[in-house]
């Protein structure tokens, strides 16, 4: 009995000592982690990063407005403000998305702000039944466009008013509109 006894107090030091060294290893290897993002000196956006990420969010926004689940659509934001309003806005189950058409993604920022913050937006054409409506999905993105904050804004309106406007509507409520969320631009 003595022998299994001490057998199994050397397995839990074993396992301890083993337990310490992993603890160790995530520590400091956030704590290099931390350091070395700290020490970054990053001068140009990731345009591509971003381009990534405004596809995605993108995806995911078209895919809870499909759901006609406005709480869904709530979720993905960082305000979900207005929310309901979007998800109201056109029957989205009828929506047809694989006929869907982006205008491309571009940033309305000339620069990241001082913290590294930077838009990226998206406007696509989406066909509803006989209606044909235009979708803006603003994301924001920090360390210079590398990291996904998510989407800031969620802007529609009917093809006819975006087309009256001379293809210039960036997501802006007026009453032919509504919008989720908060522009980054327009604080």
């Amino acid at each position: 009995m003595n022998r299994k006894k001490s057998n199994q107090i050397l397995l839990i030091m074993v396992l301890l000592l083993a337990l310490v060294f992993l603890i160790v290893t995530i520590v400091t290897a956030k704590n290099t982690y931390n350091k070395k993002v700290a020490e970054e000196k990053i001068t140009e956006p990731d345009f591509y990063s971003m381009a990534k990420y405004s596809e995605e969010n993108s995806k995911a926004v078209m895919k809870a407005l499909k759901s006609g689940n406005a709480e869904k659509l709530g979720n993905l934001m960082i305000d979900p403000k207005g929310a309901e309003d979007v998800a109201g806005f056109a029957v989205w189950k009828d929506a047809d998305l694989d006929n869907a058409v982006s205008l491309g993604a571009g940033s309305l920022s000339s620069a990241p702000d001082k913290n590294g913050r930077m838009d990226i937006s998206e406007r696509i054409f989406v066909p509803v039944g006989e209606q044909k409506y235009v979708l803006y999905i603003e994301t924001l993105t920090s360390r210079h466009g590398m990291v996904n904050e998510g989407i800031s804004a969620i802007g529609v309106t009917t093809y006819e008013h975006f087309d009256a406007l001379g293809y210039g509507w960036n997501g802006e409520k007026d009453d032919e509109s509504a919008v989720a969320g908060k522009s980054f631009l327009q604080k």
